[in-house]
Order: structure tokens, then sequence, then C-alpha cells
């Protein structure tokens, strides 16, 4: 059992969905299959609110899918993002919220990305900014609790990412978060 495991039931009423905003810019789509991946108890996608989406959490951990599964809107799917269990080419839309900095395969969770997304579809990634100090903090407490986390900056982000064959639509640092939206070429 790991930390998410352990935190599961009450990781909502501790981190609130503040970030709904977040899928409503322009370029992520308003329809069709969108999956967050490392989604958890689903407190970003549930704040998706076009009932044209189908939103699908992708999360690792059993506990937190249990809690996804509680908001009717969404499909909670077990699996790692290294290995997403759709065909290619299906996908509209991928979000990665506050989760990139734990994936302990990102360029494979990339690919995996590229491979399952539309031609033309968006990834939008949005992580703590490791430039503030605050982050800084949150960064040492994660390395204290053995949750292997590593967090980057938005070049070192977008470095790893372009090479997979995405193209950037926008990227932004907003005090102690970065985001950064590409399409699928």
């Amino acid at each position: 059992m790991d930390f998410f495991d352990l935190l599961a039931p009450i990781y909502d009423r501790v981190f609130h969905p503040d970030l709904g905003k977040l899928c409503q810019q322009r370029d992520f789509p308003t329809e069709g299959w969108i999956i967050d991946i490392g989604g958890g108890t689903g407190r970003i996608a549930s704040t998706i609110e076009n009932k044209e989406q189908k939103i699908i959490v992708v999360d690792a951990s059993l506990p937190m899918l249990i809690e996804a599964k509680k908001r009717e809107q969404l499909k909670p799917v077990l699996a790692d993002g290294a290995a997403l269990p759709f065909t290619a080419e299906m996908i509209d839309g991928v979000l990665i919220a506050d989760a990139y900095h734990h994936f302990q395969q990102r360029d494979a969770v990339i690919k995996e990305v590229y491979r399952v997304v539309k031609g033309n579809g968006v990834l939008l990634i949005f992580e703590p900014n490791i430039a503030r100090f605050v982050v800084k903090i949150v960064a040492v407490v994660e390395k204290v609790l053995g949750m292997n986390s590593r967090f980057f900056t938005l070049d070192e982000i977008e470095k790893k990412i372009l090479p997979h064959g995405f193209s950037v639509i926008e990227k932004r640092e907003d005090g102690t978060s970065i985001r950064i939206c590409v399409k699928r070429d």
C-alpha cells in the first residue's frame, strides 16, 4: 500500500478541486473522450462541466479510483499511464494535473499519450512550479515521505515532450503552477 492508497478516503477534503477552469482553455477538446492520467479521486476531472465530454480517470491506485467512482460522470480505469488500455487514436484530450512529477516512467507515459490521442489531439500538463520556494518545500516533504517525486521546470517538461511528436500550443507560469498545452502533430 502506498501513500495515495492510504490518503484516498480523505484526499478530496485535504486537496480541494480549485482548478475548475483548467480544461476550459481555448484548445482543450470540448467533446469526445478525455482521459485524466494519474487523476486519483477525480477531483480535477469532476470539475469539467461539459456534458459532451466522456471522462475517464486513469490511476494505478485502486483506493483512489474507488473514490472517483462516487462521481457518476467519471469512468475510473485501473491502469498505469505507461500502458494505457485504449486503442490507438481513440482519445480527444489528455489531462495530467499535478501528477507528472509522480510518474516513474515519464517518457513511456508520453509515448502512450501519443499513441492513444487522435491527430491534433491535445495534452494538457499542469504541475507545481519548482522555481517557487513553497513548491521546493513540497518537493522535500514528498522526498521525506518516500514518494520518489521529481519536479521539473516548464522548459524541462517541454524538452521531454516535444521529441515524442507534439508541438506547443501554449505554455505558462502562474505563480506556484506551470502548465503546458501541446497537440499531437
